[in-house]
């Protein structure tokens, strides 16, 4: 036999254990009445057709690997399927009365599974699963290689019985595709009310509205969507930025001849490079935009002096202060610590600590390469992640982080409002990539980080800049929400502030506060930050300018001695210490958890240590539960699969519990 001749079954078919050569679709139709079917759906023409026969068909529409979740909020989506039954009477009425029901999976949750279960009048089933879609290319087998395994009940239960479960768990997490506005058209189709279907802009909207109360009703992810868009908007734009660098170089390279084009020589190249640089120097096309936003600052290690750049013009930037002029400034600053206090509706002083020390690694950051080069030569590059170039403001709304950031760009002198994350946001985290590899020191300051900076291209950018990263950069200080979790790799890479004590929302209130910052902090501006760098860059020069273990000690002992020297008090926030707590809200919401669920936490023994044993995901959604658990350090943890496995002494220690004397005594 030929071998290239050779007949190739692409649709391969394993039914009840043996392989199976007759029509695929043939598998549908032996007294089978009922069909669930888990399926992307390219035709819906070829879909109609094939299931119009059926009593009663459930179709969970999956999604193609070039599918965007958020077209769940896109109304021409169920116009394609309703446009494919408007020929079709029987179609039309079977979807207005629910005997074709079509659903979809709600925001942030995709699906590609394939499962298809067919059953009859007694309560037989047939099922189906595989990589092949409900497609004319799959069972047509036409030079797509799929694969199906199909099990009668009659022969395998078990495996049917486990399918017909999963097949509800994901029916329960699914919403309806069509809405009520497009049913009530259809409806007027069949009775002839209507005689062609037609969308207008008002139905659409409509739909709209009606899809977005399903996704809130359904507890739909809406960050998912808001994140899908731009990663869309970013391949497109990233497409379009290859498109226009190649044509910006293919325009300096050629040059128009009578006869068409042809390539400069090779001497005109050589006075291009200038130009060619420029043109690919960024690798994202709108870096420059939010380059050019920034002050440029630079410190000159000639003369430890730092300079801003101005008109093209490299201009110094250090400044000298009276004694009233310091002393104007420190209260300032002051003052706005102390509004933490005077206007939170829970008191607490370690508060203001963590405000000072966000304004403490701000003032600092110009200085980070220069520490993170010290550590590197001296102690070698697995110190180096030991020195953050990421601080977080995170914990509840309304406890002043945004606040803070504004605050932190106006001593900082920055003439432009700070960078929205959604703004600077791509996929591949290119725009940040760039303005970490500018070399300008001045820090990069971001209002509402989404959690998935700290998740894929945003973890590996957090994890190779802070693991390599010792030439000239900015630091970056950001603000996050409550529901802010991250790995253990990354936040031993990252500083993270937690802010848990909000303000008051009483009217009074606020207009005391806005009457307090404009009599006792407006009109801060740069003068105390150009200050600072001069006295560090003095200092650094010879003496221990930082620890390990404290990046800012220089710094604290620079306030302190500022304080000092303008006869003004030492105010208590200036921490001794670093203020990193992210274990310690960790600590917090596991004691709360431990001690409100007890029953969860089950005692098993191994080697003569004693464990616990916790399935978070039997508790709460997949996403909580992963947030709760990066929120346990690495030293506690033995597993951190399903279910988490704990070391119980190091777990009580780090909730502030002790184990009971009896239960200690009797083991």
């Amino acid at each position: 036999m030929d071998l290239f001749t050779k007949k190739v079954s692409y649709l391969h078919i394993l039914y009840n254990d043996k392989p199976f050569k007759e029509d695929p679709l043939s598998l549908f139709y032996h007294n089978f009445t009922d069909l669930r079917v888990v399926t992307y759906v390219s035709s819906p023409d070829f879909f109609f057709d094939k299931v119009k026969t059926f009593k009663k068909v459930i179709t969970i529409l999956g999604e193609e690997e070039s599918a965007r979740e958020f077209y769940v909020l896109d109304p021409t989506s169920e116009e394609r399927f309703i446009h494919s039954a408007e020929a079709d009477p029987e179609v039309l009425e079977a979807l207005t009365t629910g005997k074709i029901e079509l659903r979809y999976m709600k925001a942030g949750e995709r699906i590609h599974s394939k499962i298809y279960i067919l059953s009859d009048d007694e309560g037989s089933l047939r099922v189906m699963v595989g990589s092949a879609n409900f497609t004319n290319s799959a069972f047509s087998n036409s030079r797509q290689y799929e694969e199906l395994i199909v099990y009668d009940s009659s022969y395998n239960p078990l495996f049917c019985k486990t399918y017909l479960n999963r097949f509800e768990e994901i029916y329960q997490n699914s919403v309806d595709f069509l809405s009520e506005k497009t049913r009530k058209k259809l409806q007027s189709l069949i009775l002839k009310t209507e005689n062609i279907l037609i969308f207008t802009p008002d139905d659409r909207t409509e739909s709209i509205v009606e899809r977005v109360q399903r996704q809130i009703q359904s507890g739909g992810d809406a960050e998912s969507l808001v994140v899908e868009v731009m990663d869309e908007r970013e391949r497109i734009d990233k497409k379009i930025m290859e498109i226009e660098r190649i044509e910006k170089i293919i325009e300096h390279v050629t040059k128009k001849t009578k006869n068409g084009y042809s390539f400069e020589p090779k001497q005109k190249l050589v006075t291009l490079k200038d130009k060619l640089r420029e043109i690919v120097s960024f690798s994202h096309k709108r870096t420059q935009e939010f380059i050019d936003k920034r002050n440029f600052l630079y410190l000159n290690p000639a003369n430890w002096e730092f300079y801003v750049k101005e008109n093209e013009q490299a201009v110094s930037y250090t400044v000298s202060l009276t004694k009233e002029e310091l002393q104007s400034n420190l209260a300032k600053l002051v003052n706005f610590v102390n509004s933490y206090w005077e206007f939170a509706i829970y008191k607490d002083r370690e508060v203001l600590k963590r405000v000072f020390e966000a304004i403490l690694f701000a003032f600092t950051s110009p200085f980070i390469y220069l520490i993170r080069k010290h550590v590197k030569k001296h102690k070698g590059d697995e110190k180096l992640a030991e020195i953050p170039i990421v601080l977080i403001l995170g914990g509840l709304a309304n406890t002043g982080k945004t606040k803070l950031l504004l605050f932190i760009n106006k001593l900082l002198g920055n003439n432009f409002e700070v960078f929205n994350y959604k703004d600077i946001y791509t996929k591949t985290q290119r725009i940040l990539y760039d303005i970490f590899s500018s070399n300008n020191v001045f820090p990069i300051l971001v209002d509402e980080i989404y959690d998935n900076f700290f998740r894929g291209e945003g973890e590996r950018l957090i994890k190779t800049l802070t693991n390599t990263i010792t030439d000239p950069h900015p630091c970056l200080i950001g603000t996050s929400n409550v529901g802010f979790s991250a790995e253990s790799q990354v936040i031993r890479r990252i500083y993270y502030l937690h802010f848990g004590s909000p303000f008051s929302e009483d009217k009074k209130a606020k207009e005391k506060a806005e009457k307090y910052f404009e009599e006792k902090v407006d009109g801060i501006d740069d003068s105390l930050f150009r200050y600072f760098l001069k006295e560090f860059a003095k200092k650094m020069t010879d003496e221990e300018f930082f620890k390990i273990e404290d990046p800012l000690f220089l710094s604290r002992q620079i306030f302190i001695e500022m304080f000092k020297q303008t006869e003004l008090e030492v105010p208590d926030f200036i921490s001794e210490s670093p203020c990193g707590d992210y274990y310690k809200i960790g600590s917090q919401e596991w004691q709360a958890f431990y001690l409100t669920r007890k029953k969860d936490f089950k005692e098993m023994k191994d080697g003569g240590e004693k464990f616990f044993v916790v399935d978070l995901k039997s508790i709460y959604e997949p996403k909580d539960a992963e947030a709760l658990k990066n929120k346990l350090p690495p030293s506690v943890v033995k597993s951190s699969g399903t279910p988490l496995i704990l070391h119980k002494n190091r777990f009580l220690h780090f909730i502030g519990q002790k184990e009971g004397f009896l239960k200690k005594i009797l083991g």
